[in-house]
This record gives C-alpha cells, sequence and structure tokens, in this order.
C-alpha cells in the first residue's frame, strides 16, 4: 500500500510540472504568436487612427458625442472588415510594404476628400474617389479597390450626413478600379478619367432625378462630377511614378514603357551584340506564347525576355550567337574553364547593368535565374577531353555551372525554357514539324530531370502546353510560302 501511495505522488508530481511546462510554452507561444502580428496591429491602429482623427475634424455641421462614437466605430469597423479580407484573400499584401502602401493611400484619400467636404464652396460629388481606385487597382488588384472604395465612400457619406453622394462616389469609383485594368500608358489616364467623368455626370442625373431637383442644379452638379475624373486622373499621373519607385511596385505601364526597343540599353544590344538581339527578340515571341498558353503573365514575360542577356553587352564575342565564323571563337584562346567562368559572368554584368539602369526587381529576378543551377556542358565536356587521367578527377561540374538560384516563378522559368528552346533550335539540322516538337520536348525534358523547375510553381499539366506552344511558334518561323505557278508568273510579267 504505501509503495502504491508513492507512485501516485510520483505521477502527481509529474503531471503537474508537465503541466506547467505546456502553460509556459503556451504562454511563450501567445509572445511569438503576438510579436509576429504586431506589425499588422500596429498597421491596422494606425489607419483607425488616421481616419478617426480625419473623419472628427470640425466640419461645416454640429455634432455630437454619440455621433463620434458611431463614426470611430464604424471606422473601426472597416478596418476590421479590410484586415479580414486581406488575409483571406490577398495574404501576399501583409508585408510592411504593401501595407505601408496601402495605408497612405487609404489616409492620403480621406484627406483629400476632408478638405473637399471642408471647403464650402466646393460640393461633396467632386470627392474624387477614383484617385483611390485607380491606383489601388494598377498597384494591387481591382477587387481590392472597390471593396477599399466601398469602405471609404461608406465613411464619407456618413460623415457628411449625405446619402446621395453613396451612389455616385460609389459607381465613380468602381468605374476607376474597372478601367484601371485596360490603362497600359500614361497617357490611358486621361482615358479612365473621362469615363469615370462620365458615369459620375449620369449618377448624378439619376440622382437629380430622384431627388427632383431642378436643371440647372443637375447641370451644375455634373461639370463637376467630370472635374472630380479629370482630377483623379491627374492625380495618379503625378504620384504614380514615384510610388513606383519607392515601393518597388511595378504596374503593366512601367513594363510597356521598358518594352521600347530604342531604350539605350536595349539600343546598345543591338549595336554591340546584333546576334545576341535577334535571339531575345525570338526568346521573347516564344516566352510570351507559353505564358499565354498557361495565362502566366506575358507581358512581364517578354519584356523580361528582351533584357535576359544583357549582360552579354560586355563581352560579346565569346557568345557563338554574335562570333559569325568558326575563325572568330575566341574560346580557342582560351582554357575551357576560363571560358565557362566568361559564360557565368554575364549574368553577374546583366543583373549590375539592370541595376544601374534602375530597372524593376521582376526584370532583374529574370536575369539572375534565367539559368538557374544548369550545367555549361559543351565546356565541361571539354575540359574533361582535355585533361589527362589525373586531372579528370580534379575536373568538378560545380565549376562548370551557374550560380542561380533556380527560377523562384513561373515567368522566370518559362523564360529559362524558351532561351534553352531557341539556343538548341539554331542547331537543328532538320527543321519539319516531327523533328521540333521532339527537339522542344527534349530540351524541357532535360531541364526537369535536372531539377531546374522544382523551386517554381509549374506544373506538368502548365510545362506540356508550354511544350506545344513552343513548338506552334517554331513551326510558324520555319514555314516556307510555296512557289508560285508559272502561269501566275507569266501573267504577272505580262500584266507588268
Amino acid at each position: 500500500m504505501k509503495i502504491m501511495k508513492e507512485k501516485r505522488r510520483v505521477v502527481k508530481r509529474v503531471t503537474k510540472i508537465n503541466s506547467s511546462k505546456d502553460k509556459k510554452i503556451q504562454i511563450r507561444n501567445l509572445f511569438v504568436l503576438a510579436k509576429g502580428h504586431f506589425q499588422k496591429w500596429l498597421w491596422g491602429s494606425g489607419v483607425v487612427v488616421g481616419l478617426a482623427l480625419i473623419f472628427l475634424l470640425p466640419g461645416t455641421r454640429e455634432t455630437d458625442w454619440f455621433r463620434q462614437i458611431g463614426l470611430v466605430s464604424l471606422v473601426i469597423l472597416s478596418v476590421f472588415v479590410l484586415f479580414i479580407y486581406l488575409r483571406r484573400f490577398w495574404a501576399e499584401f501583409l508585408l510592411s510594404r504593401p501595407l505601408s502602401l496601402l495605408g497612405i493611400l487609404i489616409v492620403s484619400m480621406a484627406v483629400i476628400g476632408k478638405v473637399i467636404i471642408l471647403l464650402p464652396q466646393v460640393p461633396d460629388y467632386f470627392i474624387p474617389i477614383a484617385f483611390l481606385s485607380i491606383l489601388v487597382s494598377l498597384l494591387f488588384t481591382p477587387i481590392l479597390s472597390a471593396i477599399i472604395t466601398l469602405l471609404l465612400v461608406i465613411l464619407f457619406a456618413v460623415n457628411t450626413q449625405n446619402l446621395g453622394i453613396l451612389p455616385i462616389l460609389t459607381i465613380g469609383g468602381l468605374v476607376g478600379a474597372y478601367t484601371a485594368s485596360f490603362i497600359h500608358q500614361r497617357t490611358d489616364l486621361t482615358k479612365g478619367g473621362l469615363y469615370v467623368g462620365i458615369s459620375n455626370v449620369l449618377a448624378i442625373l439619376a440622382v437629380g432625378l430622384v431627388g427632383n431637383h431642378s436643371l440647372s442644379y443637375i447641370l451644375t452638379m455634373s461639370l463637376w462630377g467630370i472635374g472630380s475624373g479629370f482630377f483623379s486622373s491627374i492625380l495618379v499621373m503625378a504620384v504614380l511614378p514615384y510610388l513606383e519607385t519607392y515601393f518597388g511596385i511595378t504596374t503593366d505601364i512601367r513594363l510597356l514603357e521598358l518594352g521600347n526597343l530604342n531604350l539605350p540599353l536595349l539600343n546598345r544590344l543591338t549595336i554591340e551584340a546584333p546576334g545576341t538581339y535577334y535571339h531575345t527578340i525570338m526568346v521573347a515571341s516564344l516566352a510570351e506564347a507559353g505564358a499565354d498558353a498557361i495565362g502566366a503573365n506575358s507581358l512581364l514575360v517578354r519584356i523580361g525576355a528582351y533584357y535576359h542577356d544583357i549582360g552579354k553587352i560586355v563581352r560579346p564575342h565569346f557568345f557563338f550567337e554574335n562570333a559569325g565564323s568558326s575563325e572568330n571563337n575566341h574560346h580557342q584562346k582560351v582554357t575551357p574553364n576560363l571560358s565557362s567562368v566568361i559564360i557565368i559572368s554575364h549574368l553577374k554584368d546583366g543583373v549590375e547593368m539592370a541595376q544601374d539602369n534602375r530597372l524593376p526587381q521582376v526584370i532583374i529576378d529574370i536575369i539572375r535565374e534565367h539559368h538557374g543551377t544548369g550545367l555549361i556542358a559543351h565546356f565541361y565536356r571539354e575540359a574533361l577531353l582535355k585533361g589527362d587521367k589525373r586531372n579528370k578527377e580534379l575536373i568538378g561540374e560545380e565549376n562548370f555551372r551557374y550560380p542561380g538560384p533556380k527560377p523562384q516563378s513561373k515567368e522566370a522559368a518559362i523564360v529559362m525554357l524558351a532561351d534553352s528552346v531557341e539556343a538548341d533550335f539554331r542547331f537543328l539540322p532538320r527543321r519539319n514539324i516531327k523533328s521540333i516538337e521532339t527537339q522542344v520536348g527534349k530540351v524541357i525534358g532535360n531541364k526537369l530531370r535536372d531539377g531546374q523547375l522544382d523551386e517554381c510553381d509549374l506544373t506538368l499539366r502548365e510545362i506540356a502546353k508550354i511544350t506545344q506552344a513552343f513548338s506552334r511558334t517554331l513551326v510558324g518561323v520555319v514555314h516556307t510560302r510555296g512557289r508560285y505557278p508559272e502561269e501566275m508568273l507569266k501573267k504577272e510579267s505580262k500584266i507588268g
């Protein structure tokens, strides 16, 4: 009995110790969890405080404590709803830079709207809500833009106690978010402002008819509505370049500007490495077709392909597409090890040139990753052939591999595959449909077996679609038009 009692005491003591340890671990986890979410709590608190202070500023209308408490509660609820949506659907935006940018845009729009509300000679219809919706749509996503627009419009309507602006600002903001998806040049922003202005006029007309307002009042407010649309586009044009630069966000507008083949960097490629230039044009066509086939960002892929080999400008003659005849083979004068170092260096040179020219990070990533950790097989085999039996064991394969990293995105992986397929296509002896399809499948299969696609999100189904797209594009390149019949040529000669 004494032994049993002693065992029970020991068991109780052990369970107490374990439970205390579990509590310590749970408390520690809570602190770690709170520390991990501190940045998000800080962002939410900052946005709430900023919006509350802005909307509680003294206005032209009398306020009471209950109204102020209700307004602050509505602000807190709006920010909470926005955070829930971000966490559920756009978790990639819950980082320091995107959150900071989003907070700045929301608070800035609130400040602009509040200033207009406080100006007695300016109607509330002039609030340029499309400024926020267009920017958020361009820098983030159109759906997130629509949600933020709706939340802010509700706050403006409650703050002004004017429910008539609710449909007008909502329609104008949603039209701005929608038109932003069709903006590909900075001049298109003016068109976006025009569409927002027209939608404002139609909404003001509808609200005016419902409210039984006079024709002169509707016409006057319509002019302010059109002005709001153009004012929004002007603000976006003024602010967008700075936001792209300081927050490192690349919009389609920026990518299209970089696609101008007359830009200094691409112009240098044309003059100093013409073979590489034509190689990049072909790679861009292949990559764009592959991106379209799987729904990737075809614009980013095309522009990334334009710049992926800019590092070859430094030593153009060491690359076969620029060397011309075999007599100009500069690699015959150096060892295979040095040749591999020169070939690999075009990545480092390309990244440095891209950084000097302030290219976006997404383009720099494609330049850095488009070879992955691939093997420079030609010079590796040459080193094995030239080395004696003693040195063969010392020739490491890692010395003939690119430093990486492997492609981290679908777009970088597509550029890698297009680059390899185009380079191999130049040496294809027979260029018929069957041989092209076989060779494309072989090149992509080698990349897959070598593990170069392990760190991107490409699936086997998508790789199959990319293979088909590459084959179709190359078959179109080698397609030749048949000769005209002799009768047609004779008729043309008679007519001439």
